[in-house]
């Protein structure tokens, strides 16, 4: 990869301490810059995925808004419906695993 040259000014208690870590780990301030940038690149384009998932999850929620009715879904009004509705479903899914083995 063909490398460019750049001038930054940085604190010199951040040098002093980029220095030493490159010191510690063998090798020169401009690695150790490079791979401290391309780290800090990752994580913002890894936030940016995450955000961008978020956006599409709060707008489906959004588009869903109002669908889950109680004249559709009467068995699910109660506290506790949700749970039995769920336990049932686990019971039936398990029968049917037991007969098909059968």
């Amino acid at each position: 990869m063909k490398s460019v040259a750049t001038h930054i000014t940085i604190p010199e208690a951040l040098v002093k301490e980029i220095d030493e870590r490159a010191q510690k780990e063998h090798r020169n301030r401009s690695e150790l810059l490079r791979e401290a940038i391309r780290f800090y690149l990752k994580e913002q384009r890894r936030k940016d995925i995450e955000e961008q998932r978020m956006r599409r999850l709060l707008q489906g929620l959004e588009e869903s808004a109002g669908s889950w009715k109680d004249e559709v879904h009467p068995d699910l009004r109660e506290p506790g419906d949700a749970a039995r509705l769920r336990k049932n479903l686990w019971e039936h899914d398990q029968k049917r695993v037991t007969d098909d083995s059968q």
